[in-house]
């Protein structure tokens, strides 16, 4: 049911949010988190609506394609609804998600890798490195080859470099998100 409500502006899902326009801009996070507990969905469509921008780009940053950053993001908030009650507010709602987001992001990746090495084996065709990485730095300019880089790290590093540079996370919110990653 909520996954339908995700991503979208809510004038376009048909979900009336009375509250919104008459609740302040700066409600806390904590006070949707217990309204959407409560099974409140417009509070949840308010958490969505503020945190969906920074999730999508923390998972298009690990997976680095647009269209499954968008169905893992969709994942994401997903997860997070249904696992809503358990959500005991040890940390921010925010670290929260964003360790949801990380796992999701993973899981995609797992997944991509197995896909990735079925189809190597099912092709069984070898590629000189030196000449594919002369073939790059051709094609592409330097953006997108640290790009590429970015993506060819472990996870653990490229939360990172995404938390810090691409996110602009201070340390200390990258310290709390990592220690939770860390924990698992």
């Amino acid at each position: 049911m909520m996954s339908e409500y995700l991503l979208q502006p809510p004038h376009s899902i048909g979900m009336s949010l009375p509250n919104i326009a008459s609740a302040p801009a700066e409600q806390d996070d904590a006070e949707l988190v217990v309204a959407s507990q409560a099974g409140d969905q417009d509070a949840f469509a308010i958490l969505v609506q503020r945190h969906q921008r920074r999730v999508f780009n923390l998972v298009y940053r690990m997976l680095q394609q647009y269209d499954e950053a968008n169905e893992v993001t969709q994942e994401t908030f997903l997860a997070a609804w249904q696992g809503l009650r358990s959500f005991r507010g040890d940390a921010r709602f925010s670290t929260w998600l964003h360790r949801i987001a990380y796992n999701c992001a993973l899981k995609q990746l797992e997944q991509r890798k197995r896909d990735s090495a079925l189809q190597v084996a099912m092709q069984a065709e070898a590629v000189d490195s030196d000449e594919r990485i002369g073939d790059e730095l051709e094609a592409h300019d330097r953006q997108a080859i640290v790009r590429e880089h970015i993506s060819t790290l472990p996870a653990k590093y490229r939360v990172v470099l995404v938390l810090r540079h691409l996110q602009e996370m201070t340390y200390e919110e990258m310290a709390e998100i990592l220690t939770m990653l860390s924990g698992q």
